[in-house]
């Protein structure tokens, strides 16, 4: 399945109407944000014109009609052709949602051709609707389940509504899954399609909800409806409000385990209803969403029952594809365009997946063991007998990359080599001059882009606050546990928080594991090395309280910003890490605490979001890991998460050959992203600890 990382984030923000309109924001990749723009509130209310393509230029017209926000527009167009289109509404301007969006084409520029941003493959589009919940992790489990809902109840006509042929809808989609048999399981809910028959089939677990009715809305209760049926299959009005409840409690059923919860809710109504379901599913789609709900497709107006079934067709058949639902929808959307079919712009992506990774690919496991790289890190988890140790890619999507960071410094600095996104070679540039400033600048990075990637905009006293603050500092100030959760649907941090280990190892100087563990309610405390030599005669190091489940320490290896000792030691530049490697296999037992590297001893390892050429993991490996493998020699078993080959000639020959050389520390690999561990690692533990903590049942 492909990875989101081949698309930028562009964030589209509209702000509740003011004086000078609705204020809009442009921000790229959580940090890169343009100066505020304005819409004309005037535009309102959205009249359709004779053409979609003419109403779909007017409407970038009056999105771009601010000479900020147009040349902040080419700019990003510019830079980042391939970019991810999240229309971010706020609350507090509803009325918004009545604009069709999806219409949004940018004019011909420079020779090229118009865009259709709802229908481009290089521009996957939603109305993303922020909050601060965990929708979860994308679906690994195979086969994907897809519960179909036809609700036809005998007395449609009485509604002057047209009857639903329940076959040809099944005949569609499985039509529309027949590639991909294998991976996908399609179960039509009981007759009549009741909300109670609907819950109980949602009961057993399912990942998409696909459901077929006519919607309609009461202008006197002011709330939207659905027509389903009573027992007698009669039909009955369902209020949003009714719908999302039973969802809502679906979703939180414990019952239900996290890796059968639902997904993507896709509503599909009939060209037949006597009046637009517009306003019925506005309604209900942010409303499903609210109740928990990752992903909410439905129809903004009347559709044609041809065009509603091919934009499904297509739509299923690239979902399983690839796993991505708002490039799926585009990909849906381009084929009615080119089939000429009318309506390509009513169906509508509500969604709060920030990478649009709806589905997934479980990571592959290399290594002779593989069929104990489950059982034996749960039952160590269990047992307190297992350590994290955290690497860069594990803040992606949460802080800049190590390359970002290092392309800023070596502009800022003037660095005259080549290699300007290699951190290790730009920090040794500027620790040569002045390793305080380096420090200084680099923490300072990282702190200035927090508040971008939580997606918060600092008032003017909180920039004052926060002018000279730690990251540390920061992160609290603006309360990242609780604020990241309506910024990574699959947080790594809060999932390992779960876990009830008492030690974690990171090479990062941020503070997110030990916020993560607060958050969750356990008492961490943050360590460093002991940089300095002891005297001779001084008593040996031990950490006092020794780590625990309910206080676990979190270990910062490489130093972090909290403790002006530890910052000041930050390991960053070549000769840092040369230096750090001598004393990680040489002084050991006086640079780090003895009960921790007798834990260490005693416990299995997982590595997250390492690369096998990083220098914290080279110097974590030789330095600390070596002597332990081998003393431990066929005694522990680790597991090193995406310690992948980069831009190998054979991909195949390169992963064997890695597999080979990490056996001499007992490491098995998976092959796969740290969110996709952790989030897997996470749902087992949850099973195994729901079955009594032996795994047995």
């Amino acid at each position: 399945m492909m990875s989101d990382t081949a698309f930028a984030d562009l964030e589209i923000r509209i702000l509740a109407q003011q004086a000078d309109g609705y204020p809009v924001e442009l921000t790229v990749n959580q940090e890169q944000q343009y100066a505020r723009g304005y819409l004309p509130a005037g535009f309102l209310p959205w009249q359709a014109g004779a053409s979609p393509q003419e109403d779909g230029e007017r409407l970038f017209g009056w999105l771009t009609a601010d000479s900020r926000l147009k040349s902040a527009w080419a700019e990003v167009r510019g830079a980042q052709p391939r970019r991810r289109v999240r229309l971010r509404i706020d609350a507090a301007a509803p009325e918004l949602h009545s604009v069709p969006w999806e219409m949004l084409r940018e004019p011909a520029a420079d020779g090229g051709l118009p865009i259709d941003l709802a229908a481009s493959s290089a521009t996957p589009f939603s109305r993303y609707l922020a909050g601060r919940w965990l929708p979860g992790s994308p679906v690994l489990k195979r086969p994907i389940k897809i519960l179909v809902a036809i609700a036809n109840p005998f007395d449609l006509a009485a509604q002057g509504l047209a009857a639903i042929d329940i076959e040809e809808e099944m005949a569609l989609l499985r039509a529309a899954t027949a590639g991909f048999a294998a991976q996908v399981e399609l179960a039509e809910a009981l007759q009549p399609c009741t909300l109670a028959s609907l819950e109980a089939a949602l009961r057993t677990g399912c990942h998409v909800l696909h459901f077929v009715g006519h919607g309609g809305f009461s202008a006197e209760d002011a709330v939207a409806l659905l027509v389903m049926a009573d027992e007698a299959n009669r039909s009955v009005f369902v209020t949003d409000a009714e719908f999302s409840a039973m969802l809502g409690r679906q979703l939180g059923d414990a019952a239900v385990g996290d890796d059968d919860k639902l997904r993507l809710v896709f509503l599909a109504s009939c060209q037949t209803a006597t009046r637009s379901p517009a306003d019925a599913f506005r309604g209900f789609a942010p409303g499903l969403v609210a109740a928990g709900a990752p992903a909410v497709l439905a129809m903004q107006d009347l559709v044609p029952a041809v065009t509603a079934q091919e934009f499904a067709r297509t739509f299923y058949r690239q979902l399983l594809t690839h796993g991505l639902v708002d490039l799926a929808a585009n990909e849906a959307r381009s084929g009615l365009l080119t089939a000429r079919l009318p309506a390509a712009a009513v169906p509508v992506l509500f969604n709060r997946l920030r990478s649009g990774e709806l589905l997934s690919q479980p990571g592959k496991i290399t290594g002779d063991r593989e069929e104990m790289v489950w059982p034996v890190p749960l039952q160590n988890v269990d047992q307190g007998l297992c350590t994290a140790f955290l690497g860069p890619q594990v803040t992606e999507g949460l802080l800049p990359s190590t390359g970002e960071l290092a392309e800023k410094l070596a502009e800022r600095y003037g660095y005259p080599l080549t290699d300007r996104r290699d951190l290790v070679h730009v920090a040794q540039f500027m620790a040569v001059n002045d390793p305080d400033l380096l420090r200084n600048d680099y923490l300072r990075l990282l702190q200035r882009s927090l508040p971008g990637y939580l997606g918060v905009a600092p008032t003017d006293e909180q920039k004052r606050q926060l002018r000279d603050a730690t990251f540390t500092q920061t992160a609290e100030a603006l309360n990242w546990a609780e604020a990241v959760l309506g910024v990574q649907e699959n947080e790594l941090h809060h999932l390992l928080a779960d876990l009830p280990l008492p030690l974690y190892v990171t090479t990062n100087p941020d503070s997110f594991m030990f916020e993560a563990l607060r958050q969750r309610g356990r008492s961490p405390r943050r360590v460093g090395p002991r940089w300095e030599q002891p005297q001779a005669g001084s008593p040996q190091w031990v950490l006092t309280p020794a780590p625990s489940r309910q206080a676990p320490v979190v270990f910062h290896l490489n130093g972090h910003d909290a403790d002006d000792e530890q910052r000041k030691r930050l390991v960053l530049s070549e000769d840092d890490y040369l230096a750090h490697f001598v004393r990680l296999s040489r002084d050991q037992e006086s640079f780090l605490p003895m009960n921790m590297l007798r834990m260490l001893s005693e416990h299995s390892f997982l590595f997250l979001g390492y690369q096998l050429e990083d220098w914290a993991f080279r110097a974590v490996l030789q330095g600390l890991i070596r002597p332990i493998a081998q003393t431990n020699r066929g005694k522990k078993m680790h597991v090193g998460v995406q310690l992948d080959v980069g831009q190998a000639a054979d991909v195949e020959r390169a992963r064997k050959y890695l597999a080979r050389y990490l056996d001499q520390f007992n490491i098995d690999v998976y092959w796969g992203t740290p969110r996709q561990f952790v989030g897997e690692l996470h749902n087992r533990w949850q099973s195994y600890a729901k079955a009594g903590n032996d795994g047995w049942g």
